[in-house]
């Protein structure tokens, strides 16, 4: 539970830049590595204080809990050669889709219909294929320009506005760059990811709530 705590917020501080993506993959190796290790320990110390009547109970609870440690266990496996990651598309049952969460049961898929979680164990029985070579749902490209009665139109000022926007997806930080315009006035292409496809025109409008002008491009 403290590792989960700790990657929440290094998520949430990805967004500053104070931590890397790279230092999240670390975390989520080292949880995935001595999680089951540290409840092995305490089913262990739990079964030693009365061999019997612990030992019984932790029997019963493991031959009930079957089918849930059975894709507990096959997504570690999975997931300790680095197999499902977060924003590739994958085919499985003939439903392909974005990986939208990586869970410890399973995964988590954007699918055209909507979201649909799929346990390890289906993914081991039926198989499921990665998709490469094709644009990432959620992906965007939208050109921002701020309108010459705008104040502060600057990078920085533009960033801290999306800081505060709830359909960016802040496990891909935003990137934006200077757009060369003929009349010389400041435009911006920025490429992010929305968390779902209906966020893009609500963000959209948000900016152009904002006073910026904003359409999606290629």
């Amino acid at each position: 539970m403290l590792t989960g705590f700790i990657i929440k917020l290094v998520e949430r501080n990805v967004r500053t830049g104070y931590f890397s993506r790279r230092t999240i993959q670390y975390l989520r190796k080292f949880r995935i590595f001595f999680e089951p290790l540290g409840i092995g320990i305490i089913l262990m110390t739990f079964a030693l204080i009365n061999p019997l009547v612990h030992g019984s109970l932790i029997l019963i609870s493991l031959a009930l809990a079957f089918i849930p440690l059975r894709n507990y266990f096959t997504g570690h496996l999975l997931l300790l050669n680095d197999t499902f990651s977060k924003g590739e598309r994958i085919k499985v049952n003939g439903n392909e889709g974005v990986i939208d969460e990586v869970d410890r049961l399973g995964l988590t898929l954007q699918i055209k219909e909507g979201v649909r979680f799929i346990n390890y164990t289906t993914l081991i029985t039926d198989g499921f294929t990665k998709v490469a070579g094709e644009r990432l749902e959620g992906i965007n490209f939208l050109q921002i320009v701020p309108p010459e009665e705008m104040k502060d139109k600057s990078m920085r000022r533009l960033r801290d506005k999306l800081f505060a926007c709830p359909y960016i997806d802040w496990f891909y930080p935003p990137e934006i760059q200077i757009v060369d315009q003929p009349n010389q006035q400041i435009a911006y292409k920025a490429r992010l990811r929305v968390r779902q496809d209906q966020h893009l025109k609500h963000l959209v409008k948000l900016l152009e709530d904002w006073g910026y002008q904003c359409r999606t491009i290629l």
